[in-house]
């Protein structure tokens, strides 16, 4: 019997001579190992469906409780982001989240709506890596059942205050008055937000998908949005990434052309 997905490779493995196995993120199936047989020769028919990052439609049988492609058909390839090492290492950061936290026979629809739109945004350099990276981590959390709680301080529900600070560790918001109260100082998981920033990561989390690139930020807002996301998900998910640390050592976070002082969600 053979079975038909759409999906997005976001692994590739070679195997034997000519073959090589792929995963492929799907909304239906989680994440799925595939084997293709011949993908690696010159002539393969299969090549541009199962390269790394292409999106396409799969029909695959399964034998042994292993998966073989049939036959493919290649909805996108994003081209862009094999132009720039910045954009390749953030895309297979995001490949690496996924593999770690999907499972096969999961339902997968908004994270493959998530990485879609991703890849989209850093192949066509609309955003930033920096903001691309930061909404990608923080709705990744969110999806997957740890959404930090955001709408207030945990103490007294106070949605806003004159000083809010964000506590990595305890996935939860105190505002100034609870938190010195609390005898806590800032440290490398409490760190004090500026109110965009706040109103950001409310919107990230909570926002529906198809709007969650929808909104520009000043640089240093950017810059701390970027601090705590990173730290929340390497805390959440307790592990750092070799893609992740692979970004952050030869593609240092810089400013981006089409962030401004306007700090207003839009």
């Amino acid at each position: 019997m053979l079975t038909t997905v759409t999906g997005l490779v976001i692994a590739e493995r070679n195997y034997g001579e000519n073959d090589k196995f792929i995963d492929v993120l799907t909304a239906e199936y989680g994440v799925i190992e595939i084997c293709v047989k011949g993908a690696r020769k010159i002539h393969g028919k299969s090549n541009s469906a199962s390269q790394l990052f292409a999106y396409a439609k799969f029909c695959f049988s399964s034998r042994n409780d292993r998966y073989y492609l049939n036959s493919s058909e290649l909805i996108k390839v994003f081209y862009g982001i094999r132009l720039d090492i910045k954009k390749l290492a953030l895309a297979e950061y995001f490949a690496e989240i996924s593999r770690y936290c999907v499972t096969t026979g999961q339902t997968a629809k908004d994270i493959m709506s998530l990485f879609l739109n991703s890849l989209y945004f850093l192949s066509e350099g609309t955003r930033s890596c920096e903001f691309i990276k930061s909404v990608f981590e923080m709705r990744f959390l969110s999806e997957i059942g740890l959404l930090p709680q955001l709408i207030g301080c945990r103490d007294c529900y106070k949605y806003e205050a004159e000083e809010m600070f964000f506590m990595v560790d305890r996935c939860c918001l105190l505002c100034g008055e609870h938190f010195y109260g609390r005898g806590f100082e800032e440290n490398y998981y409490h760190i004090r937000l500026s109110g965009s920033v706040l109103h950001t990561l409310r919107f990230i989390c909570l926002a529906e998908m198809k709007r969650i690139f929808n909104f520009r930020l000043g640089n240093e807002s950017l810059a701390q949005l970027n601090e705590v996301t990173e730290k929340y998900i390497v805390s959440r998910l307790n592990r750092s990434f070799r893609s992740l640390e692979f970004y952050n050592s030869v593609c240092r976070p810089t400013s981006a052309a089409e962030t401004d002082s306007d700090e207003n969600l839009t």
